[in-house]
């Protein structure tokens, strides 16, 4: 399986390459075994100046080191490079349960999202944790999972008044998407739950709980189980 592409002098040390097609699993699978292909590339020592690359819903960002970037020859090795590129195994990823406490205290949007998609709190919470959600992409804040596949009765346009402050694990549905915020952050998406476990683990490399590819489900918990856990982690 393939995909169209085009690829562009994004800056003075990077290139970007627009995949077409919807997002899907497989154009996250085609856009992962691309960046495989360009890694194994630079380990060969292709295409210099390679740097890292950001993979993206549909873009790869390849980015140089501009002192070593001939962005000519980069963009020519890099179109011969996609051509060959395979999707990664379908078999990637992992299943990573998220404990989830969907209560009030900490979900300052549940009652709104409840009454707008006409359910009651019980049944958002089953919608909402009965899912396996795939990851796509990690953006957004260091950590933050884009998680596909959101049950069609839960999109929820995000808020009209972004709030300054949404605490860190906190659980969002913003439109057709849900995720979780991994640090204390600026935020629009609806918060339905909160979990107390950290997202994001910076000495460890990855450092995000997930990454593209990697299975999530949402297990409810509630409010006393929700403090335990909260004690545990802190």
């Amino acid at each position: 399986m393939s995909f169209g592409f085009t690829t562009f002098i994004n800056s003075d040390h990077s290139i970007l390459i627009e995949f077409e097609g919807t997002v899907s699993e497989d154009l996250t699978r085609f856009i992962l075994g691309v960046a495989k292909t360009i890694t194994d590339l630079a380990m060969q020592k292709q295409l210099e100046g390679f740097i890292e690359q950001v993979p993206a819903y549909n873009s790869l960002l390849v980015i140089f080191n501009p002192l070593h970037f001939n962005p000519e020859q980069a963009q020519q090795t890099l179109n011969s490079a996609i051509k060959k590129a395979k999707p990664v195994s379908n078999k990637q990823g992992s299943l990573i349960e998220i404990p989830v406490c969907y209560d009030t205290r900490v979900a300052e949007d549940l009652e709104y999202v409840a009454d707008y998609c006409k359910m009651t709190i019980e049944e958002l919470i089953q919608a909402h944790s009965q899912q396996e959600y795939t990851v796509y992409m990690l953006g957004f804040l260091p950590g933050f999972l884009y998680l596909g596949d959101l049950d069609q009765r839960l999109h929820c346009p995000r808020r009209d008044n972004p709030r300054t402050r949404i605490e860190a694990g906190s659980v969002g549905i913003g439109g057709s998407q849900t995720g979780v915020y991994p640090i204390a952050s600026p935020g629009g998406w609806q918060i339905i739950g909160r979990t107390p476990i950290a997202m994001l683990h910076v000495e460890q490399s990855p450092p995000a709980i997930a990454n593209p590819l990697d299975k999530v489900r949402f297990v409810p918990i509630n409010f006393d189980e929700f403090e335990k856990l909260n004690k545990e982690e802190a």
